[in-house]
């Protein structure tokens, strides 16, 4: 089982007396920034001469550096720029301007796991990695709670690199709720296995696929939205906090019956081999060696039909309460 830290368990002082850079100011920059601001972190953001993002830094009434000179600045170096973007920052910007005092902090392994670039042994390479978006990030922070993270350790030159994490995910705001041990190699491939199999791939494609069906039978497409598409969110938020035994015990016999029946027939023995595939491709290289020739892989046509309804019928909400 994974270790798990609050809070309580950890000492803020060591980021305290830190100097943090975080490069790139995206949702998840953005986030982070604003929370260790508000948890009395010395933080500076490192942009592009001419970035885009310098008015959004201004406006949230942080200090920016160009990212050399944030770089050489900070005993702390947070690359949350895009994965793809990180080898080119690093090599452009970082590489050559570090020292064995400092630390790179990452927000997910992929680069790392993948070796896409490779930091001297004598720099602290640590990462915290927010179980949700930025915004999310951000808002529960403001609320008084905050969001799980994984954390983990690949170098640890100075030994004290793990409490570094720790005191990070805490700045975040992870600590009020609770932050787990794990490594570079796991967070990476259940993230993207996760992404695949159910966030981004399986998911949508279900919904979407449900929907067609439906409406190539001749039902209205407008209530094949609603109970394929509209409805998830109830669903999800009521199962998301008591599991699936008590969520199968608050439903419908017929909702609990024909889940349970139709659930077993969709999530047959073939689809478990489809899923064994996804991660072998992922735990083998085999899907990051593909990443690069479908970087420009476009959303399907078939998606068309059901965002049309979602647009429709958010088009009438946003008329009425106006």
């Amino acid at each position: 089982m994974s270790e798990i830290f609050l809070d309580k368990d950890i000492d803020l002082k060591i980021i305290q007396q830190k100097k943090i850079s975080i490069i790139g100011y995206g949702n998840q920059g953005r986030a982070q920034a604003l929370n260790l601001r508000d948890s009395g972190i010395n933080i500076r953001i490192g942009l592009r001469i001419n970035s885009n993002s310098i008015p959004a830094v201004k406006k949230d009434n942080l200090k920016y550096l160009e990212i050399q000179e944030s770089v050489i600045w900070a005993d702390i170096i947070c690359l949350l720029v895009p994965d793809k973007k990180i080898p080119e920052v690093f090599k452009e910007y970082i590489k050559e301007n570090l020292n064995s005092n400092k630390t790179i902090l990452f927000s997910h392994g992929f680069n790392i796991h993948y070796k896409q670039i490779e930091v001297s042994n004598e720099n602290d390479v640590i990462m915290v990695a927010p179980s949700a978006g930025g915004k999310i990030v951000r808002s529960e922070y403001k609320k008084g709670y905050g969001v799980p993270s994984l954390i983990a350790v690949h170098n640890d030159a100075s030994g004290s690199a793990f409490e570094l994490a720790k005191a990070y995910a805490k700045a975040i705001g992870s600590g009020r709720v609770c932050i787990f041990k794990s490594t570079f190699k796991e967070e990476t491939e259940t993230d993207i296995f996760g992404e695949q199999a159910i966030l981004t791939g399986g998911l949508p494609f279900l919904i979407n696929q449900s929907f067609n069906t439906l409406v190539e039978k001749g039902y209205s497409p407008i209530v094949a939205w609603f109970v394929c598409y509209y409805e998830i969110k109830t669903i999800v938020d009521l199962f998301h906090d008591i599991g699936f035994e008590e969520f199968y015990d608050k439903i419908s016999d017929t909702a609990r019956i024909g889940g349970i029946l139709s659930g077993s027939k969709l999530i047959d023995d073939s689809f478990v081999e489809k899923l064994k595939s996804l991660l072998e491709d992922i735990e083998s290289g085999s899907f990051y060696k593909r990443l690069s020739e479908e970087q420009d892989k476009k959303i399907p046509n078939s998606f068309k039909k059901i965002d049309e309804q979602t647009k429709f019928f958010f088009k009438i909400i946003r008329k009425l309460r106006n």
